[in-house]
């Protein structure tokens, strides 16, 4: 192992690196419907992107063999710093030369992508410069990185990167491929592409790698970059470009219904083992179910793949009840069954959203004696978290029962009648109500229709009929009214509510025999 790579090494196991992942991660909280809360998501990217499935792609041409040697020597250090950043990492080796001088050998794979770091060793120990050639400096990496895409067996999950070091231009065309048709097969393969430029060989023909402009255009179209190393360190370089690899962070988010997550912004780049931040807004739907917990998965992708569960966030959101309970009490009717009212009994429920049925307060309690008229009866409910819902009802207590109302024969207190005349009629008026203790009592005359009173209960009169006479009343001695009416006399009662009896008749005696 060269010194330069030995301290390369060294500093990255020694260099303060985050723990890649997601922080704060898993995360609750608790919101009503319709509420949002936004929080500080912050994403440690890992050093070397996910899953990568990475392509050493080497010059051996002649000039090459000083920076094919140094790679040799430091393969198993740079497949194990690798594979301790990302343990899943698989690895393909291939090399390539100038179609002019070696026919067909424009892209030559040594070894198919595997996990095997014994595997990669021997496809990288199978580089050999090859001497002779030299028609040109131009090499053929264009066609070599044409290939790659079709060639590799990448994984549908992997990040794909192929290293490549030279230090020749490409022709351009080249075995097939233009600059820009390699390029745009890389870009459809998702393939970055890290470039190092070193100095060939003295005596052999060489005009460095990017002197056309071709890495450069190559390295940014696919997002990789582009370095420069001497032989001596082109492992050193290999490590340091694989864990600084532009990185573009970017979430998916799978979500219960009511429950939704977006970050601010959408997507941010940032250079591989770097930190970023998002704000992260979760919101509750209007109609989020009370009382429930619903919950999102936040996948973090770093340039479109997962690393690792660690890059999964778990958000639970606490649905918070605030619907008070429905309360319904029934309006009911009754008649009054003396002068204080009547007791009702009514009906009373609640229902709530979270807790189902509940028991209702309620002021007067059905059961109680409520007064004539309306009385509003409020019911309350409480939820267990805390809700309280009230309803009303209207307790109406009726008199529509008119009074009983009686006549009944009275003492003549004159005595006797003379038998050339009608005897008189003595009445003893009465009458009696559930609720109105003084209904009072008219006499009405059925011959005329005239309407003597108001009496009240007891009242005596004597009634005397004359018929084509003019109806009258008078007063007697004892408190006794004499009326005179042309017909019978009717006697009705009536209480303080307008409730009238039915008549009844007074019939005055017939005269003595």
């Amino acid at each position: 192992m060269t010194a330069i790579f030995a301290a390369l090494l060294a500093g990255t196991a020694t260099t303060a690196f985050a723990v890649p992942g997601v922080t704060p991660s898993p995360y609750a909280t608790a919101l009503e419907p319709g509420q949002s809360v936004t929080i500080t998501k912050t994403v440690e990217t890992p050093v070397i992107p996910p899953n990568p499935d990475i392509v050493f792609l080497a010059d051996t041409t002649t000039s090459m063999g000083a920076s094919i040697s140094n790679v040799q020597a430091n393969a198993d250090s740079i497949v194990d710093q690798v594979l301790a950043d990302q343990p899943t990492a698989q690895f393909a080796v291939a090399d390539y030369k100038d179609v002019a001088d070696y026919s067909g050998a424009h892209f030559n794979l040594r070894q198919q992508l595997t996990a095997d770091p014994a595997a990669v060793a021997a496809g990288i120990n199978a580089w050999t410069p090859l001497s002779g050639g030299g028609s040109d400096a131009a090499e053929d990496w264009i066609g070599a990185l044409g290939e790659v895409p079709s060639a590799i067996d990448f994984r549908s999950d992997g990040t794909p990167v192929v290293v490549m070091f030279g230090d020749s231009t490409s022709h351009d065309p080249s075995a097939g491929f233009s600059l820009a048709t390699a390029t745009a097969a890389l870009q459809a393969a998702g393939v970055r592409v890290i470039a190092i430029a070193v100095p060939g060989a003295d005596g052999f023909l060489w005009n460095g790698l990017d002197t056309a402009g071709q890495a450069t255009a190559v390295t940014n179209s696919t997002g990789g970059t582009l370095a420069s190393a001497n032989p001596s360190e082109v492992s050193a370089a290999i490590l340091s470009a694989l864990q600084n690899l532009p990185a573009e962070v970017t979430h998916q988010a799978v979500c219960d219904p009511g429950v939704s997550v977006s970050l601010t912004p959408p997507s941010q780049n940032v250079t591989s083992g770097g930190t970023v931040s998002f704000d992260e807004t979760i919101t509750l739907a209007a109609d989020a179910p009370q009382g429930t917990t619903v919950s999102c998965q936040v996948s973090f992708l770093v340039n479109g793949q997962l690393p690792g569960p660690e890059f999964v966030q778990q958000v639970d959101v606490d649905v918070l009840d605030v619907e008070p309970p429905v309360v319904t009490v029934s309006d009911e009717t009754v008649e009054a069954t003396g002068p204080d009212g009547a007791e009702v009994d009514y009906d009373a429920t609640a229902t709530d959203n979270v807790d189902g049925p509940l028991v209702p307060t309620c002021a007067p309690p059905s059961g109680s004696l409520f007064a004539i008229g309306a009385t509003v009866v409020t019911c309350t409910a409480t939820d267990a978290a805390g809700n309280t819902g009230s309803g009303t009802g209207t307790m109406t207590v009726v008199d529509t029962t008119p009074p009983d109302v009686a006549c009944s024969e009275g003492a003549n207190p004159g005595g006797t009648v003379p038998r050339s005349h009608n005897q008189d009629g003595f009445f003893l008026l009465g009458a009696t109500d559930l609720v109105d203790p003084d209904p009072v009592i008219y006499v009405r005359d059925s011959g005329s229709g005239t309407l003597f009173g108001p009496y009240a209960d007891g009242q005596q009169i004597k009634y005397t009929e004359t018929p084509g006479g003019q109806p009258r009343s008078k007063s007697m001695p004892g408190d006794i009214v004499h009326l005179f009416g042309t017909g019978d006399a009717e006697v009705i009662a009536v209480d303080s509510f307008g409730n009238t009896s039915a008549p009844v008749s007074c019939l005055v005696p017939p005269p003595p025999m």
